[in-house]
């Protein structure tokens, strides 16, 4: 099972997964979708030094304890792009 934010107050939907993420070195942005089990999307994004700082503390960081969608999920729920809830599931 592909790890999914199973939502604290769950509504008419349930949890989220990521869909896709584009980090834009250049143009210092990223792009980050994510959709419900529905198949609707959310999209997430950042630019400015705050996508610079967050790219570069993804490239050096250790993968091995959290997978990489699961500090997404957890990033998007610190600063309120999703709701509160907890990442459950296996890394894919």
């Amino acid at each position: 099972m592909a790890e999914e934010l199973t939502l604290t107050v769950p509504a008419t939907i349930t949890g989220y997964r990521v869909k896709q993420v584009l980090f834009d070195w250049e143009n210092a942005s990223i792009k980050i979708n994510v959709a419900d089990a529905s198949g609707v999307k959310v999209t997430a994004l950042y630019s400015g030094p705050v996508a610079t700082t967050l790219m570069n503390q993804l490239n050096t960081v250790n993968l091995s304890t959290n997978s990489l969608h699961k500090r997404i999920m957890e990033r998007l729920v610190a600063d309120g792009k999703l709701p509160a809830g907890t990442v459950t599931g296996t890394p894919d």
